[in-house]
């Protein structure tokens, strides 16, 4: 039997997470670099990250404000720039490190990450999601290397929307059922897969344990070691899920109902990982797993979680709409045929009813 190939990228070459540990950027970097560092910043990230941030970007002559998604036509054009610095530090959510991400392959300068949000593991993954100038995903392309420094304050991350937090929780729960899927129909597994494997599981239940915590903390404003566990759960752990086990460790069809509900305009602005959270429990419903399909409704709603469609700004009534969703769920490129059997619309329209029964079963048995 051939031993499966894969590529192994744990992640950054140096991670914190402390209050603090944006200093690190200092000890890793000469001030030479430092003031010729090209910045990538979003506005809201700016303003937030700002108090923590070295001197130099105050008064740098690279800085570049970053607004809407990662294209291919706002990495172009900071091409001419990045080659003429040292380093790109990037400071903002998921797009603005997509963006450094991408420019730091192009431009063959290493990079540093400043997430101010946990809504993903964009921060510490080698890969950045394209999306077209109307602002369709297009894909993600993969990088040689991750982030050379990734440093995570989380006073930065307590002080932001709960919804971004909400988001990276939901998205990281998700990577045990959809790995477990992923990997459950292969009969050889490198190891670091299985280690990847293990990493999902227990992330994910230290997030249904601890996420409602962690979500009370940001409505305290209280910087508390469980908070900091979970930031660390999504950036770090979420990351390293795929980086170790790759092609046996990434999206099935949670992320593939994502997509299908991308396409319908009521849930345009509504983050990535919400939509995940509604698409782990159509995933749950497609494998007639009762028992946990209870469990993750009840958690899902104990933390605010999305449970229904309702939640989603979606009408489960507007057939036409729910076809359309059915529809680009099922495209043939599609991660929700990587489950061990044939999934059409028929079963799909019935794992969605059955996760929009939940809330009347529930609502009458009160």
């Amino acid at each position: 039997m051939e031993y499966p190939s894969i590529r192994v990228q744990v992640g950054p070459d140096n991670y914190f997470c402390y209050p603090g540990a944006i200093e690190e950027i200092t000890h890793f970097l000469s001030e030479e670099e430092i003031d010729n560092a090209l910045w990538l910043y979003g506005e809201r990230a700016g303003k937030a990250a700002e108090p923590y941030l070295p001197k130099a970007f105050h008064h740098a002559k690279h800085k570049q404000l970053i607004q809407g998604h990662c294209t291919h036509e706002k990495v172009d054009s900071l091409v001419k720039e990045g080659r003429a610095v040292s380093v790109i530090i990037g400071i903002g959510g998921g797009s603005v490190q997509d963006i450094a991400k991408a420019l730091s392959a192009q431009v063959k300068k290493p990079f540093v990450s400043v997430p101010t949000i946990a809504a993903t593991c964009a921060a510490w993954t080698p890969l950045s999601v394209w999306y077209s100038l109307s602002g369709h995903a297009l894909g993600y392309e993969i990088w040689s290397n991750a982030a050379f420094l990734l440093v995570v304050e989380p006073r930065i991350i307590l002080s932001a929307p709960k919804e971004y937090l909400q988001a990276g929780v939901a998205d990281t729960i998700a990577k045990w059922p959809e790995a477990d899927i992923i990997s459950g129909h292969s009969t050889l597994l490198p190891f670091t897969a299985t280690v990847g494997l293990s990493v999902a599981k227990n992330i994910g239940e230290i997030l249904l344990k601890e996420g409602e915590a962690a979500f009370r903390a940001m409505d305290e404003k209280t910087l508390s070691p469980t908070f900091i566990q979970v930031v660390d759960a999504v950036i770090a752990g979420g990351g390293m899920v795929g980086g170790l086990g790759e092609k046996f460790t990434r999206v099935a069809a949670a992320h593939a109902i994502h997509n299908g509900l991308s396409v319908l305009p009521e849930t345009e602005n509504t983050l990535h990982g919400l939509k995940v959270a509604y698409g782990t429990l159509v995933q749950t419903a497609l494998l007639h797993d009762e028992e946990e399909l209870i469990r993750l409704y009840t958690q899902f709603k104990i933390m605010g979680l999305p449970t229904q469609l309702q939640d989603l700004g979606v009408d489960a009534h507007d057939t036409e709409k729910i076809q359309a969703m059915v529809d680009a769920t099922l495209a043939p490129h599609e991660t929700i045929h990587l489950l061990p059997f044939t999934v059409d619309a028929t079963l799909l329209h019935q794992a969605i009813e059955r996760v929009e029964a939940l809330h009347t079963n529930t609502t009458e048995g009160a």
